[in-house]
Parts: structure tokens; sequence; C-alpha cells
């Protein structure tokens, strides 16, 4: 895919303790014409700084590394309140699922496994630096690690929302069950411009950074069941 016409390229940097895989990663982005390479580093405080210095526009995050985990870098990249904050794709295996249903929970927009195919990887970097798609596979991990709501949870389930508009609500429910801008535009007989704005919306009035997080919302809040 190529950038269009006077577009910058979308700035990606690399945060994994192996550096082969790291240097792996570089070469893939490096190959794209719509990507730039903004930078890597080997543990989750060099993440940090790196991204106050480069300013990415997305963060590929690897979890368990040394001095400061991915979760807790996630967390202090995307929850200092900065609205030009990265969006953060956490790099995974099958066997952390409780790891990525945190790194959801605090700001990740996206997670992929680190076996997955770099056509998947490069799709869900284009989508979530577009504030598209979720990622396959969230709605069952979330639904898996939520479990019963705990006393944080609303005492019902729609208090969770009561502070969106009806409209809102509809556009909340159907981005919860991971549905991509286009076709929550067709479901809810709007424009893809105005569900932009409403997502906007949600996350403002909701406190919530992601679309990630909408889906996290839903389940733990009981809007949404197996």
């Amino acid at each position: 895919m190529s950038a269009a016409p006077g577009a910058a390229a979308i700035r990606v940097a690399v945060v994994d303790d192996q550096e082969l895989f790291g240097y792996g990663m570089r070469m893939l982005i490096e190959s794209q014409p719509d990507l730039a390479f903004a930078g890597s580093s080997t543990d989750g405080a060099q993440a940090v700084a790196l991204v106050a210095e480069t300013r990415p526009d997305v963060v590929l995050m690897d979890i368990r590394m040394p001095v400061l985990n991915g979760l807790d870098a996630t967390r202090r990249i995307v929850g200092a309140g900065d609205s030009a904050a990265p969006r953060v794709i956490v790099l995974t295996t099958f066997q952390q699922e409780e790891a990525v249903f945190q790194a959801m929970k605090h700001g990740a927009s996206a997670f992929v496994t680190k076996d997955a195919t770099p056509e998947l990887l490069l799709d869900t970097i284009r989508s979530v630096h577009a504030g598209d798609a979720l990622p396959a596979g969230l709605a069952a991990l979330v639904k898996r690690q939520a479990g019963a709501p705990d006393g944080a949870a609303s005492a019902s389930p729609t208090d969770a929302i009561a502070s969106l508009t009806p409209r809102e609500r509809e556009i909340f429910l159907l981005a919860a069950k991971g549905l991509r801008n286009s076709e929550i535009a067709a479901a809810a007989f709007v424009s893809e411009s105005t569900v932009k704005t409403h997502i906007g919306s949600i996350l403002t009035k909701l406190g919530l950074e992601t679309r990630a997080q909408i889906v996290v919302h839903a389940y733990e809040n009981r809007l949404l069941t197996a």
C-alpha cells in the first residue's frame, strides 16, 4: 500500500528486547512506502524516552522486557494524558492473555501475536493508525478475561453509559462488537464521518482512550454478554 499523495508516512517505533526480532520488524517497516521507522528500544524505560523524543504514530510493544515491562510502559505512554500519544500495538504470545487484557484496559489499541503474518501486522498498523478497526479475537479475549463484574461495575449496566445520548449508545454497542466505521455507518444509517465524530465523543464522555477500551467497558459492565 502506498501513502496517499502528500500524506505523511506512518512513523512506527519498535520495542522488543530480542534485537534480531526488532531488526526484522525494522526491515518490514522500511519496505513499505507508507511507513517509516521511528527508532527502537530494548526495554520499557527506553521506550518511554524514545516516544518522548521521536513522537512516533504507532509503537509495536513487547510485553516481557527488562527494566520496565511492556504493560507498564504502555500505561506511561498512553496514560499520560497527551493528546498526541501514539497508538500502541502489543506484541504477544497466546500464553500472555491476562497481560494483553490489562494492556487493552490501560490504553493499548491492538495486539498481534508474534507468529502473525507480515500482512496481518501491516494491516493492523494501518488500521490502528486510522482509528478504525479492532484486533481480531479481542472480543473473545475480553469475554474470557473480564469474567464477572467486580464491585467497581455499575449496579445497572446502562449506568455505565448514562452520559451518552441515545445515538451514541447505539454507536457504542456497535463499536463494542468490533465493527469497522464503514460497518457501523451502514448499520446506523449515518456517514463514516458522523461515526468518527460519535466515537470521539463517546471516548471523551466515558474517559476512555481507545476503541479497545470500549470493548472492555462493554463486557465489564455487562452491556454485551457471551
